[in-house]
């Protein structure tokens, strides 16, 4: 069932959700260490929205204003969806 769903979903949203997964996590995870070794909770936040303007900013700068692609509302929430999530389960967990 599962594979049938990931299977119903475009290509073109897979990709930008890996393109969510490949520029939020490691952002947020230099977030998570800044956090931990300045005893903040603050820097995750500030790194997950930097990932969240640069899935933006692709869709702006590089799809619509340069015309390289075709710029989308859409992509840009299957490129947010996993730095959200990562944000929503570190608010449920602090």
């Amino acid at each position: 069932m599962i594979k049938k769903i990931i299977n119903s979903v475009a290509d073109d949203k897979k990709d930008h959700v890996l393109l969510g997964m490949i520029w939020g996590y490691p952002l947020q995870l230099i977030g998570a260490i800044l956090d931990i070794v300045l005893h903040a909770s603050i820097f995750f936040i500030i790194f997950s929205g930097i990932g969240l303007l640069l899935v933006a900013g692709k869709e702006i700068i590089h799809d619509w204003y340069l015309g390289k692609g075709k710029p989308e509302w859409w992509d840009f929430v299957a490129s947010a969806i996993p730095i959200l999530f990562s944000v929503i389960v570190y608010m449920l967990v602090k």
